[in-house]
């Protein structure tokens, strides 16, 4: 090969490799810079990114991401300088704001920063009690959930410290708590003894305002009744009063007014009364009117799934011996009275009073009556008793009389 073409070829290895080492020495650039080397910003400052430009004509957009949405803004230029200045709605929220510097669609920058909460300003306190009752004993609580955050209500970092404070009766404590994922809890627990625990809380010399649960009285324990009367005549007039004891739970507490008790009646027919009565000062107090026929009753109460009573037997003895029966208009007419009670008085109206009519040993009719000034009469029509005789049986007050065959032949 000739002397000239190794010149040729060595000159073009030279140009090659100078062309190479000028690239890898002189990389190419970006056209904006970002001046602003702050990664966390507190909440409420003004917050601005600068960036400086190698071209004056360039006039990107400033795109940014926050949890609370989205927005461009614009710059403004100043002394060579491109200014983005944040919006408040965004400035005044903790969290990661991301953005993106964009000019003719193409992405220029991009980055984040961090808006933290602004621990200068005044704390405000969120909290809340709940539920506000609770039932006595050592197994019930209420949930206290307190939120400090600063004047912007974003909430305080992690760790921060709070105190919560207790009364119950003549006791107050405090507690600290801190925060765990922006809040803190504590849980009130109830007492044996039923009465109202006050809480609140406080954070950077910061009070809250007072909040209260009620511990109410747990559920009642077995009880007793027992009863008044005028007297123990069955007159179907004056009323037996069924008294419980002072109705409290387990741990002494007076159940809470308005406590419902069932009184279940079960006479001598093994027929089935009832009556009811809610607890005032843990007294629960029922009204059930006398027979009116001789009886005994057993009486038991229930405060329904919780508690019963003792048994109680209440017997009713009858209010007249005797009575007359007189047969007029041709034994048409039958009058029964006067009704007399135990003190020789006319019982009062509205006594139930039957009439049983037979006719050869067998009941065709029983007729009910009510009484009236102590009298009852009933009235055997000729189109419905036609038959020759007929015999009867009065029943009054618990105490019967049979009426011997009378005759009714036209």
């Amino acid at each position: 090969m000739k002397k000239s073409s190794y010149i040729t070829l060595l000159i073009l290895g030279i140009l090659i490799i100078s062309a190479f080492s000028l690239e890898i020495i002189q990389p190419k650039t970006n056209k904006i810079i970002l001046e602003t080397t702050t990664q966390k910003f507190v909440a409420g400052n003004h917050i601005q990114l600068i960036f400086s430009s190698k071209e004056q004509t360039s006039n990107p957009l400033l795109i940014l991401n926050h949890s609370f949405g989205s927005t461009i803004i614009s710059s403004e230029k100043k002394e060579g300088k491109l200014l983005f200045t944040i919006p408040t709605v965004f400035s005044k929220k903790t969290g990661i704001i991301d953005w993106t510097l964009v000019e003719n669609g193409k992405t220029l920058l991009k980055n984040s920063f961090e808006i933290v909460p602004n621990l200068e300003s005044k704390t405000h306190i969120e909290h809340y009690l709940g539920p506000r009752s609770i039932q006595a004993g050592n197994r019930d609580y209420s949930m206290l959930v307190v939120i400090p955050t600063d004047m912007f209500d974003n909430p305080l970092p992690q760790n921060t410290t709070l105190n919560v404070h207790e009364q119950y009766l003549q006791n107050i404590t405090i507690h600290e708590e801190k925060t765990n994922h922006f809040i803190a809890w504590k849980n009130i627990s109830s007492k044996e003894k039923s009465g109202n625990i006050l809480v609140s809380s406080s954070c950077n010399n910061i009070n809250s305002n007072e909040l209260t649960t009620v511990i109410y009285p747990s559920n009642a324990v077995d009880f007793n009744i027992t009863y008044t009367r005028n007297h123990d005549f069955a007159d179907g007039n004056q009323l037996t009063h069924l008294i419980t004891s002072p109705i409290i739970d387990e741990f002494g507490n007076t159940v809470s007014d308005g406590t419902l008790v069932e009184f279940i009646i079960t006479t001598a027919e093994n027929t089935i009364l009832k009556t009811r009565a809610s607890t005032i000062n843990g007294i629960a107090t029922a009204k059930i009117l006398h027979p009116d026929y001789p009886t005994s009753w057993n009486i038991k109460a229930f405060i329904t799934g919780l508690a019963e009573s003792n048994n109680l037997i209440i017997n009713y003895k009858s209010t007249i011996s005797d009575f007359h029966v007189l047969f007029s208009k041709n034994n048409r007419e039958i009058t029964i009275g006067p009704l007399q009670s135990f003190m020789k008085q006319l019982i009062p109206d509205g006594a139930v009073v039957k009439l049983h009519i037979y006719h050869t040993n067998n009941v065709i009719e029983t007729k009910s009556e009510t009484s009236f000034k102590g009298f009852v009469t009933f009235h055997l029509s000729e189109e419905f008793y036609k038959e020759a005789t007929y015999s009867f049986k009065v029943e009054a007050l618990g105490i019967s009389k049979k009426i011997a065959t009378k005759n009714y032949a036209k």
